[in-house]
């Protein structure tokens, strides 16, 4: 009697795939013949079940089904399973039951699955690079717009420069001995910017129309024009990077040719 016992406790023989509800809480599914025929193949015993991949693929499908009917699951947004154990088929029996509890229904096994909501991690996961891709687009338009303030700020400051340098050369009195001055400094600047200049020598007539001399208001003045327009004309088809700095005697020739004067008609309609 001993040995037959025996024989029922040690027989394998799984039909299914449970949860872990309690009495008739307990949610099951049966394998279809073909999936049972897998399960009991001689290669698979109570020992190494959790090394076969054809089971444990099985008992994955099989889950998932249970986690449709568990009650367990509510509230998951994805059912996951935790834990697998092979279980009596007498209920709330965690093992095969013991050889004096076994009857017709404790000879058979089902694979127990408790279940967890996958998403809880991937979920949380999922807002921080939400908000992580959030905080990175607001970092970047600050810089953007940082970036597009300093740019403005920038051509206003020489804009500004540009227009004050163009307001204030060559505007004080022509009477006073600082207006003339102000001329042959303009003009010695555009020589000293030609002396830099590698083929220095090549600009023989520019450098006449700069030079100094003694002369008189006007002639001061259309020399200085002259000046530009040899330069400029001279200089046109250099690269920008090694041009000549025009700017103040070209905001001083604005300055001249806004007064109308006929002594400087000539030129300041070839500027």
């Amino acid at each position: 009697m001993t040995e037959i016992s025996r024989l029922k406790f040690i027989q394998w023989r799984p039909i299914g795939v449970c949860d872990t509800g309690a009495g008739k809480e307990r949610k099951a599914k049966m394998f279809a013949r073909h999936d049972l025929a897998c399960v009991t193949d001689p290669e698979v015993k109570r020992e190494n079940w959790r090394q076969q991949p054809k089971v444990m693929e099985l008992i994955q499908r099989y889950a998932s089904e249970v986690a449709e009917l568990s009650t367990l699951t509510n509230g998951m947004q994805s059912p996951e399973i935790a834990e697998i154990k092979l279980v009596g088929a007498v209920l709330g029996h965690d093992q095969t039951p013991n050889l004096n509890q076994e009857s017709e229904e404790g000879r058979v096994q089902f694979f127990q699955v408790s279940f967890r909501d996958g998403k809880t991690k991937k979920t949380s996961t999922k807002k921080w690079k939400k908000w992580l891709k959030w905080i990175l687009l607001a970092i970047g338009a600050m810089i953007g717009a940082i970036l597009i303030i300093l740019i403005i700020n920038r051509v206003a400051l020489f804009t500004l420069k540009k227009t004050q340098q163009s307001a204030e050369a060559c505007s004080s009195n022509r009477q006073t001995i600082a207006y003339t001055e102000e001329l042959r400094e303009i003009r010695k600047s555009v020589r000293d910017e030609l002396d830099r200049l590698p083929a220095w020598l090549t600009f023989k007539e520019a450098r006449v129309h700069c030079a100094g001399g003694r002369m008189g208001l006007d002639q001061q003045e259309q020399r200085l024009l002259k000046c530009l327009l040899t330069v400029r004309n001279r200089t046109k088809n250099m690269s920008s990077n090694v041009q000549p700095n025009l700017n103040q005697i070209e905001a001083c020739a604005r300055t001249l040719c806004l007064q109308n004067f006929q002594h400087l008609a000539s030129s300041c309609k070839r500027l």
